[in-house]
């Protein structure tokens, strides 16, 4: 935008500056043709300006790479290779609409990372050539370039391999440009790989085929474009989150696109972000290889479009949505085995003897929940402490930090657990590190949990407030969890509001009963085990809120207010190690009681 704004700018100043002149200049007096000659003949260069800029940045980033191509000793390192490339892609990002500056700026960078290819075998450089030259024929298939580009194409899939998408490359060539610069040199390739050629015709450029299932998600977009800054990623065996972070809000467009074997791509789906820029220095290829994604790839594909393509492999269903404050595009994949749950054979001991469920002879009495009438086996839990690193999260009277607390708590539930049922637990962290809302859910999704319970510590403008209360994901009811769902997400209650969008299609798939019965147990749990060793002990209730950190969770997920931080009272109790032992216990003991309610109902 900067460059944008200089280019504009030095045309009015140069004219101003001459118009000063012509005020105070008496030879303009006295010659005012003479003059009103050279003013527009000045006029006419500022318009060229900048063209002339455009043109000369491309030249300066054309120098670094021939002092390149004639240096052996600089080729050997990967730094300068990649110093060269930023230099044209800077370029083109200044002048993404120029007609005969953007088309040499990708071909160059194509040719940059071709020629390193040579020198680096890794496949992602020469991935990053074919898109530069797949752009360039795409975005300027009247440039003089086209054609080159298409042959470069040709070029790089016969190096690695892939004959016959070169025969496809360089057809594609004859076909659009039979009297192009390399159209003899196409025909050549293809004759000494035994192609015949028909008689040459006359055919219009082919149409781009349409991406295919688009779906727009519209948001009210700022005026001026967002910045695409970064792109996270965790994954395990059947499960994948990929978390694409954006300094504002855009609007969203999905497309699929379906395998091409002769192009050697496998199926796809795309998320076009806009009005938005690409982060220069944003890594454009992020290589992944599992069962679920083999990449992702991200690339400006329009001036103000930026593109980012998932290359699938076996994966059975995504699911995308998106976060306020900051701005993040959420994309989950899904393996086919994901959903899949060993029947119940679980073994609880609460009194140090081990026990099993038989397996059911009958019917079911009463109402039962889903995870009650398949008997779903408790085998992992996920203990998420709130907050951690930079984020030290509410703060009590005397300086007791909330991050520091829940941890304390979060180890204790943990270690009671891994004593009293046979399952696993598992700590979303174990130290004082920051982790972003979406990876707590991911870490749990990817682990397969069963359960997933945040802990953190209330706080309230005002310090009379105490007491605990117990969340799960829904809608928020009441101006208090408006309130604390604010504070939790970081965020304002008017974002909180515009969750409902969000929330719509996630609910859906969301276990919203289960994780308001194991909400219910720990509540009465928790509150129950205090009361027995504390007064005024305040029981807050269950209740909904739109947290972020349980949206897209697969699993019964709550979050735990263990205690008012901001109560003076109850904050001098937070700093107890008894009191902790107390509150990890009452936790502990509420998931054994949603645990056995299912056992016995599944051996009804």
């Amino acid at each position: 935008m900067q460059g944008s704004q200089e280019r504009t700018l030095k045309p009015i100043s140069t004219i101003r500056k001459y118009t000063e002149l012509r005020e105070r200049s008496h030879f303009i007096k006295a010659f005012p043709a003479v003059f009103l000659f050279i003013l527009l003949l000045l006029n006419g260069l500022c318009y060229g300006a900048q063209d002339q800029n455009a043109e000369k940045r491309y030249k300066m980033a054309r120098q670094g790479y021939d002092r390149l191509a004639s240096n052996a000793a600089l080729r050997k390192h990967r730094k300068n290779w990649l110093r060269v490339i930023d230099g044209f892609r800077k370029v083109y990002l200044a002048y993404p609409d120029d007609k005969d500056i953007a088309p040499k700026a990708l071909f160059m960078m194509g040719r940059c990372y071709n020629e390193l290819y040579g020198y680096s075998r890794r496949h992602s450089d020469i991935q990053e050539a074919l898109e530069r030259y797949q752009v360039l024929t795409e975005r300027f298939p009247d440039s003089r370039l086209a054609d080159d580009a298409l042959y470069e194409i040709g070029q790089i899939y016969k190096r690695t391999g892939r004959p016959s998408s070169a025969i496809l490359a360089w057809k594609q060539l004859l076909q659009k440009y039979p009297h192009g610069s390399h159209a003899s040199l196409a025909k050549h390739r293809l004759l000494t790989m035994g192609v015949k050629l028909p008689k040459a015709k006359k055919h219009p450029p082919a149409k781009v085929s349409k991406a295919q299932n688009q779906k727009k998600t519209s948001l009210a977009t700022e005026k001026h474009p967002a910045i695409i800054k970064d792109i996270k990623y965790w994954s395990d065996e059947d499960y994948t989150r990929v978390v694409i972070h954006s300094s504002r809000p855009v609007s969203i467009k999905r497309g699929v696109l379906p395998a091409n074997k002769r192009l050697h791509l496998p199926k796809r789906f795309f998320l076009d972000l806009s009005p938005a820029y690409k982060r220069l220095g944003l890594k454009e290829y992020i290589k992944i290889n599992n069962s679920l994604l083999r990449s992702v790839r991200i690339a400006q594909y329009a001036p103000k479009t930026v593109r980012v393509v998932f290359d699938l492999e076996k994966t059975e269903k995504t699911k995308v949505f998106y976060l306020r404050d900051p701005f993040r595009i959420v994309a989950d994949a899904f393996g086919s085995h994901y959903s899949k749950r060993a029947s119940c054979q679980m073994t609880v001991k609460p009194k140090g003897k081990s026990t099993t469920a038989p397996k059911t002879k009958g019917g079911y009495k009463g109402k039962l929940s889903l995870a009650q009438q398949l008997g779903l086996c408790v085998r992992r839990i996920v203990i998420d402490p709130g907050h951690g690193g930079k984020d030290p999260g509410a703060r009590g009277p005397t300086g007791l930090r909330e991050k520091e607390v829940v941890l304390k708590i979060a180890k204790r539930v943990a270690k009671k657990l891994k004593h009293d049922l046979n399952c696993r637990v598992i700590l979303t962290r174990r130290s004082d590190r920051y982790l972003p809302l979406t990876q707590r859910t991911a870490i749990a999704n990817a682990r397969k949990a069963d359960l997933f319970v945040s802990i953190h510590a209330n706080a309230a403008p005002t310090k009379r407030l105490r007491g605990i209360e117990t969340y799960f994901l829904n809608f928020a009811l009441d101006a208090d969890a408006m309130r604390v769902a604010a504070r939790e997400n970081a965020t304002s209650e008017k974002r909180i509001s515009e969750l409902k969008s969000i929330l719509n299609d996630i609910m859906k798939n969301s276990k919203v009963n289960e994780s308001s019965r194991l909400a219910r147990k720990i509540q009465s749990s928790l509150v129950g085990t205090l009361k027995k060793r504390y007064r005024n002990i305040r029981n807050l209730g269950v209740k909904q809120a739109p947290f972020f950190v349980l949206i897209g969770a697969r699993m019964p997920s709550v979050l735990v207010e263990v205690s008012f931080i901001s109560n003076r009272e109850e904050e001098r109790r937070l700093k107890s190690p008894a009191y902790l032992d107390a509150v990890a216990s009452g936790i502990a003991k509420g998931i054994e009681r949603y645990i056995t309610e299912t056992r016995m109902a599944y051996a009804k």
